[in-house]
């Protein structure tokens, strides 16, 4: 998205910045990676700023709003599928938090921590597992670099007992445009602890703002953290014959409405998804880029890949794991092929037979074994990038081993389009006819995944997976989710979060919603300089 770009205001106040944070905390783009995208964005991006303190970032909005020079906040950049660390409006400069990575206020009998925008889900893991907390990471696929904050703001959610990671926000502080901070009431009013224990606080829930907004720059969360259950037990199951997706659907229901406790989350993958974590892309038989039905028959049946695969995992004591299986049995099994259970035990077993078995089949086991290691340790609330190698699919280089994964970086081609979906049988068969029918018309790959929110919706995930070295099939994946949103608008299946490209869609002229944010907006940035376009309509920005 296009702005008007003063470069006169924008070398005066980088020149402040500079005096404020230093030669080493003003840098060019290219010195940090930060202009590279998977979604193939191209962005002017004139300085990014790197604060190390909440007064800094104050000065550093101060200098915004004189100048009006647009800022655009980030975690740590890593925001795959969605823009990376690119900003909405080109000529924005970037206000990288990455620097900011305190951990704080850790309550080991309540279950409560602190965090920065820098902490990553690796670092609270490794904190916790320093400090003897028996809680577990808010993970998500998107690997141990990612940013807890960031992925908490824009509603993220995972597998573990606490699925929804805004929810788990109890407490905000923030940096408001005109660079004075933002604390809830009970703060305010002396009772830092129990806002910390208590989400709703006193008065009009302010907090919300900040969540998928650009009302100001949050320098810190208190988030409740999920307990280790005494055993953690995944299940998998499959259904090889797509016509019992019918009967698949409300059976998911029933179970999270029977084991809410203990069973929280339910992923289901079609056979291409699964694919995709199973086998290379294989270029040489895909036509325009996209694997013909029968070529996508031959690979599943050569890899055993059922028409549905579901996994979830049981969080609970022994006795009530045991009881949960039955549960699981008496529900899964008359709808499914095949449904089994497994821990850490278990593939600890079948890596120790993998070492002793012949060649080609000693490579498949490993590799089955460690994918199934590193999905229990994401239910185990510890983050690794098993599910990363999903966006190196299609194109990008994987780093060498040791290295972490960053697909901005090694250039891959991925843009998520993330539609919400009721869990009801004839809009879950409405919704993948839609998916199947849209993507290979631009050259995309239809991998879906349904991952319950709770147990009345899905929030599909489905990867359009592309090479960013070719410019056309950029534009086509683009293209693709334009069309995915335009066809959902008129079925009902709508995002529950949109990318930098998509930010245009909540820009609805008269509606409700738009006036009254605009109006807020204008309120608390009158110079539009903090993250303009981002969720929030952008208006323009009047030059100096």
């Amino acid at each position: 998205m296009e702005a008007p770009v003063n470069r006169t205001a924008t070398e005066s106040a980088i020149a402040e910045w500079t005096t404020i944070l230093g030669e080493s905390g003003v840098l060019a783009a290219s010195e940090v990676d930060f202009g590279a995208s998977t979604i193939g964005a191209k962005r002017y991006i004139p300085a990014v700023l790197r604060p190390e303190t909440q007064e800094q970032i104050s000065e550093v909005l101060q200098v915004a709003q004189r100048w009006r020079v647009a800022v655009y906040p980030v975690s740590t950049g890593n925001n795959w599928g969605y823009g990376s660390a690119n900003p909405v409006e080109d000529g924005s400069v970037i206000l990288d938090l990455g620097q900011l990575d305190r951990i704080s206020e850790f309550d080991p009998e309540m279950g409560v921590v602190t965090v920065q925008p820098g902490v990553t889900q690796g670092a609270l893991r490794d904190f916790l597992d320093r400090h003897e907390g028996n809680y577990l990471v808010p993970v998500t696929g998107a690997g141990p670099t990612c940013s807890i904050l960031g992925n908490a703001l824009e509603r993220g959610y995972g597998i573990t007992p606490i699925t929804d990671h805004f929810a788990a926000v109890t407490k905000i502080e923030a940096i408001l445009p005109d660079g004075t901070l933002y604390r809830t009431p009970l703060s305010e009013l002396g009772g830092a602890e129990v806002d910390g224990l208590f989400k709703w606080g006193l008065g009009p829930y302010l907090d919300g703002l900040f969540s998928q907004g650009n009302f100001g720059v949050v320098v810190s969360i208190t988030i409740v953290l999920a307990p280790a259950p005494d055993t953690v037990t995944a299940f998998f199951f499959s259904t090889k014959d797509d016509a019992k997706l019918e009967a698949l659907v409300p059976t998911v229901q029933a179970v999270l409405r029977a084991l809410g406790g203990s069973v929280v989350a339910i992923n289901l993958l079609n056979s291409q998804r699964m694919l995709s974590m199973m086998a290379p892309f294989p270029e040489d038989r895909a036509i325009d880029g996209v694997l013909p039905a029968h070529v996508v028959e031959n690979l599943a049946n050569s890899h055993g890949v059922p028409a549905w695969s579901g996994v979830g995992a049981i969080y609970a004591s022994k006795e009530v794991a045991r009881a949960a299986r039955r549960t699981l049995k008496r529900l899964l099994g008359p709808v499914t092929d095949r449904l089994i259970f497994i821990n850490q035990r278990k593939v600890n077993t079948v890596q120790k037979i993998a070492r002793v078995l012949p060649g080609r089949l000693a490579t498949r086991v490993k590799g089955m074994t460690d994918t199934l290691s590193g999905a229990l340790q994401i239910m185990h609330g510890a983050p690794n990038d098993v599910a990363l190698a999903l966006a190196y699919w299609r194109s990008g280089a994987l780093p060498e081993p040791g290295q972490a994964k960053n697909p901005a970086r090694d250039g891959c081609g991925l843009i998520w389009f993330a539609p919400l979906v009721p869990i009801r049988a004839k809009d879950v068969r409405r919704y993948t006819d839609m998916i199947e029918k849209i993507c290979p018309q631009y050259g995309v790959n239809p991998l879906i995944t349904l991952t319950t929110v709770n147990d009345r919706c899905f929030d599909s995930t489905v990867p359009l997976l592309f090479d960013r070295r070719d410019p056309s099939a950029t534009a086509r994946a683009n293209d693709c989710y334009r069309a995915l949103y335009k066809a959902g608008q008129k079925e009902g299946f709508l995002p529950y979060r949109l990318n930098i490209h998509a930010m245009d869609i909540l820009n609805t002229g008269n509606s409700g919603f738009s006036k009254l944010a605009n109006q807020l907006k204008a309120a608390i940035d009158p110079n539009f300089i903090l993250a303009p376009g981002r969720y929030v309509p952008s208006a323009k920005r009047t030059e100096i």
